[in-house]
């Protein structure tokens, strides 16, 4: 299977479009920490992962925030979008 990125743009942009048609422009975080499995055992789901770590979804969204305002966002940004993505399907969907 491959993963066209053209239409995981277009899913995203046309989510966001109706978040935005539905008055919401952006979203209170009121949740900050999150569990993380690191990337060795998150793919391995015939092993229990052994190590969990936290991540914040405040400095995610700071060092993207930080990234695009400098022109240096690189793909390993995806992992700071992702942890954002899900707190927002979990916290506030529509």
């Amino acid at each position: 299977m491959q993963i066209d990125l053209t239409l995981l743009e277009k899913v995203v942009t046309e989510i966001f479009t109706e978040m935005k048609n539905r008055g919401i422009d952006s979203v209170p975080l009121d949740a900050d920490y999150y569990w993380n499995i690191p990337s060795e055992a998150l793919y391995d789901p015939y092993q229990d992962p052994n190590q969990l770590d936290l991540g914040q979804l405040q400095d995610d969204y700071e060092t993207l925030r930080l990234a695009h305002a400098t022109g240096s966002l690189v793909s390993y940004n995806l992992k700071n979008i992702a942890a954002i993505m899900r707190f927002l399907s979990e916290k506030h969907p529509f």
